[in-house]
């Protein structure tokens, strides 16, 4: 199968060689040997740009009335994850108390009080399969926010 999609492209780069050294006397030649290396180069290059962008988690900038409003909606609430490395860079809630955090993401969804964490579900995406997204923000003992955790579990 692929070498059938490397010989589909190599016709085309024959064709467009062809074409651009139609003066040559040694077109063929020439155009042959682009096509053996151009092709399988075009082709990789392709299937690399495809995985890449099934891979790549979606990012988008934090902002406090998508994130509640998409806590409303369960389909939506699956697309919080691509908020969390922006709300994490951002600092946003870093050295807040507890009830400031609760103002900015809403209440979360898990409390562990051993760990002084709370936990966020983030949704679901990003890469192959299926992977669950958490936001987890660690506490001090004066429920101040000290840590904030991106958390995947690839299933």
């Amino acid at each position: 199968m692929v070498a059938f999609y490397i010989l589909f492209i190599g016709i085309f780069v024959f064709g467009i060689s062809a074409v651009l050294f139609k003066k040559s006397k040694r077109k063929f030649l020439i155009s042959g040997i682009a096509t053996a290396i151009l092709s399988p180069l075009i082709y990789f290059a392709f299937v690399i740009c495809i995985i890449y962008s099934l891979t790549t988690e979606k990012r988008r900038e934090f902002h406090r009335e998508d994130w509640i409003l998409v806590g409303e909606d369960i389909n939506k609430r699956l697309s919080r994850f691509e908020m969390v490395d922006d709300l994490i860079d951002s600092k946003i809630v870093v050295k807040k108390d507890s009830l400031e955090v609760i103002k900015i993401l809403g209440a979360p969804d898990s409390r562990d009080k051993e760990n002084n964490k709370w936990t966020y579900e983030a949704g679901t995406g990003g890469g192959f399969g299926f992977v669950d997204h958490y936001l987890d923000i660690y506490y001090d003992e004066n429920f101040e926010a000290v840590k904030v955790e991106h958390r995947r579990i690839e299933d």
